[in-house]
């Protein structure tokens, strides 16, 4: 290796070929300045032109900015060394392998969505496929689990006094590492002027060395005085090591939906906090002079900071009517005040936020997707570019069966000659034996397709006993199992259940547990354990029928009798829920069911949006509130058991007060999963204002303004995008379910035959369209077909999969998403 290759670079290549086994390029072949070596492409690999193989092509989410040379593609890669002599076709074969493998590389990329720029030279190419290595992946994720988890570890921790205050410190070092270690692998394989362009990488730097300084200095504090509660301010700021890392591209790409909306919106909400001021400003000049007071005593409307408060949570609804009662009982006109503030505020402003905030991120989205769309292109067009050949007239380029099977084989070196001759056939939209550019850009939703054997989708038993498989007792069981009559009685076994439950009928429970245990094993010999455990519902019966035999057994321990039985009752009572499983037989719920759980690892992306903000919130909470107020189990309300202070929750200034009498003491910030559920109480928006009086008592009226940032943030702003979000994604999935929308490889599939749960020609086909057929429940899939089969159904499940094919429409095939190409 040349002495100018970085040491790190070579530490992670020779980490790669201890984890894939493969041998690393021969250094003499890969010595460069500090670009490092190029590999070239087909056409500089025909050439032999020693100024093409010094050439660099770079990819990047923003477009290609591509330098390859491409003098003559009359020849396909497998012809290359007819003119070579035998000393230099070891060689030209070792650059072609490297291209085909660079080629592959980028089809993966556009298949997984992945759109990280890397150098093309060797040893940054497999540093690059070494980067995205699942132990490397997963691994990342441990640690930065690990570094969000020391909160139940650190003061105030969730078990206290379990550990001195430098072992969280340590194992915080530990990780932040590992993290360090993952920016400069990830520095390894991109040019420099790139790395340093991403901002994500800026700010997971400057996360690192901020945590480091806080370690060090509360270190250095605790040593000194531990009792003195040293404060580690970085804390708030780990959720955003969740998001400035390249793997988490759907939470980024979610943030930045948000930071964008929120521009659009912030005049809307100016206007908003506007009429709140002007309305609690004519509150005071109404109510302030009148002397009155609420019901627990205290001024009411005196000051202008009380006004305000009290109808900024009138906007919540949370102190409605309780705020307006005291004017209203010295005259019901007063009334009207709050009727036309809740109009305007609530109904108005509110709803015109919303709206604003849907159209908003509604664009936002779609462009999102787009530029997604493109960088995805633009990997494939750069993969197209490696390998493609000039066809026989001279004019125009395409890709050769010969050619796709090489990067097939690179990408996937299970798959037989048949599926990748298959995906070639469907590949070639308009049959002439070849791929054209524009055919070619689809080829990663195509890859996404799972495309199985026989062998593939035959059970257990079939490979393991076929003789008693393929046996007219288990033909019958099959039939059985199959028949629509099999799942009508079981429909009504659920009613009737439902009805003996309702009626407390306990001996009959003992009888329809057997009798969903049967219906589970007879689904399970019938369909075997992967295509059982892929329907939602079967997985449902088995967590309630399994919890309820393994209740019944643990029953018969004496000591847990009362517990278990109790447990038992539950589960079974659960079983009742069972009755939505019968709105799957209408085409309408079952439309709706599918949509939800369609978009339902969508959500998840948003649940974790809200988490970081719960958690940055949390965690300051905890450094202002904590030990404020206190709960001493059930005693803390019993004066007899307790001191005076320990009676009001620990602290004396909550006499009285509506959180002391509401019993809310639990409700704290003494560690960090009691500081979670004070704020998701405060998302529901119920009794917020009493939560925060509690906390206000204790500490300081300013403390409000942390909970109304909490208010303004999450339930105003991050909740309506969540909203616009499940909205937009619900719309989708429901248009598309109730519409005929097919993609160009979904309609070829469709017509070379080759979808699971497709007729062959000549066949009876079912009543309604091919797809109608495709998507039918797995009652009608049981016996494996014959051939290679594409699983469409299962290729359109994500939410992002169907956006991004949804806006690919409106794009012209070719489109690159670049003015300069």
């Amino acid at each position: 290796m040349s002495n100018s290759k970085p040491v790190a670079n070579q530490v992670l290549v020779d980490i790669e070929m201890n984890l894939t086994g493969e041998r690393a390029g021969d250094p003499s072949d890969t010595s460069q300045p500090a670009s490092g070596s190029t590999l070239s492409s087909t056409a500089s690999i025909a050439s032999t032109s020693s100024s093409a193989s010094n050439n660099i092509t770079k990819i990047s989410a923003d477009g290609p900015t591509s330098n390859l040379s491409t003098p003559d593609h009359s020849v396909t890669i497998e012809q290359i060394f007819s003119d070579q002599s035998a000393s230099t076709a070891s060689k030209y074969n070792t650059d072609v392998d490297e291209t085909i493998k660079l080629a592959a590389t980028l089809v993966k990329d556009a298949k997984s969505n992945r759109f990280l720029d890397f150098k093309h030279d060797r040893d940054s190419l497999r540093l690059y496929i070494l980067y995205y290595n699942p132990i490397f992946k997963y691994i990342q994720y441990l640690m930065i689990l690990i570094i969000l988890g020391l909160a139940t570890l650190e003061k105030p921790a969730l078990w206290p006094d379990t550990l001195p205050f430098w072992a969280p410190c340590i194992i915080e070092i530990i990780a932040l590492g590992y993290l360090g270690f993952r920016i400069i692998h990830l520095s390894s394989f991109q040019h420099q002027t790139t790395f340093w362009q991403d901002k994500k990488n800026i700010v997971a730097i400057i996360l690192i060395v901020l945590s480091v300084l806080d370690i060090i200095s509360y270190s250095i504090w605790a040593g000194i005085d531990e009792s003195s509660n040293p404060i580690r301010w970085s804390r708030p700021l780990r959720p955003l090591f969740i998001i400035n890392f390249p793997h988490a591209r759907q939470i980024r790409r979610a943030f930045r939906n948000i930071r964008r909306t929120i521009l659009e919106i912030v005049f809307v909400l100016i206007l908003f906090l506007l009429s709140v001021m002007l309305f609690a400003l004519l509150a005071l000049k109404i109510f302030g002079k009148k002397n009155l007071h609420d019901r627990f005593g205290k001024p009411y409307f005196k000051t202008y900071p009380d006004a305000l408060w009290r109808l900024y949570v009138l906007v919540t609804t949370a102190n409605n009517p309780d705020v307006m009662m005291p004017a209203y009982d010295v005259s019901h006109w007063y009334s009207l005040f709050f009727i036309i503030f809740l109009i305007v505020t609530l109904y108005v402003f509110m709803n015109v936020l919303l709206a604003v905030i849907f159209n908003s991120y509604k664009r936002h989205l779609k462009n999102e997707v787009k530029q997604a769309v493109f960088a995805k292109r633009r990997k494939l067009a750069s993969a197209y570019d490696l390998v493609k050949t000039k066809n026989k007239e001279g004019e125009g380029y395409h890709i050769t069966l010969t050619t796709w099977t090489k990067i097939m084989k690179e990408l996937f070196p299970k798959k037989s000659k048949e599926q990748v001759t298959m995906l070639f056939q469907v590949m070639d939209g308009n049959g002439d034996g070849v791929i054209t550019k524009a055919e070619f850009l689809t080829c990663a939703d195509l890859l996404n397709v799972p495309l199985t054997e026989v062998k593939d989708r035959m059970l257990l038993w079939n490979r393991m006993c076929p003789r008693l498989y393929n046996s007219k007792f288990t033909e019958f069981i099959r039939k059985v199992v199959k028949h629509k009559f099999f799942r009508y009685f079981f429909d009504l076994a659920i009613v009737v259940n439902a009805v003996f439950i309702a009626v407390e009928v306990p001996v009959a429970e003992w009888f329809f547990l057997a009798l969903f245990t049967l219906e589970i094993i007879l689904k399970l010999y019938a369909y075997g354990a992967r295509k059982f455990a892929s329907q939602f519902w079967n997985m449902f019966d088995v967590v309630v029928i399994g919890g309820a035999i393994i209740a019944t057994m643990v029953e018969a321990i004496d000591h847990l009798k009362d517990l278990e039985g109790q447990t038992l009752d539950i589960i079974l009572v659960i079983r009742v829920l069972r009755l939505v499983k019968l709105v799957n037989g209408f085409d309408r719920f079952r439309i709706v069911i599918t949509t939800l759980v369609n978009i339902g690892p969508s959500i998840i992306i948003y649940g974790g949006v809200l988490f970081t903000f719960y958690y940055s919130f949390a965690i300051v909470g905890m450094e202002i509130f904590q030990n404020r107020i206190r709960f001493f189990g059930n005693d803390t309300y019993t004066l007899e058991n307790l001191s005076e202070n320990q009676y009001y929750c620990g602290n004396i200034a909550l006499k009285d007060s509506e959180f002391w009498i509401d019993r809310y003491c639990s409700n704290n910030f003494n560690n960090i999963g009691q500081a979670l559920v004070v704020l998701s109480e405060l998302t529901v928006v119920n009794q917020w204002h009493v939560l925060t009086s509690g906390f206000v008592l204790v500490t300081h009226p300013a403390a409000k303004i942390y909970f109304l940032l909490f208010h303004l943030t999450v339930v105003v702003l991050i909740m309506n995008i969540f909203i616009a979000f499940i909205l937009e994604a619900f719309i989708l999935e429901y248009s598309l379910s109730k519409s005929k929308f097919e993609s160009q490889f979904e309609a070829k599939i469709l017509q070379l035959g080759y979808a699971l749960g497709q007729k062959k020609k000549g066949e009876e086909q079912k009543k309604g369209t091919d797809k109608e057929v495709i998507i039918d429940d797995m009652e009608t899939e049981i016996r494996p077909e014959e051939g290679t089969r594409f699983h469409v159904k299962q290729s359109r499940k994500k939410v992002e999969v169907l956006l991004m094919r949804m806006f690919e429409n409106e794009l012209d095939p070719e489109d690159l998403g670049m003015t300069d190409h």
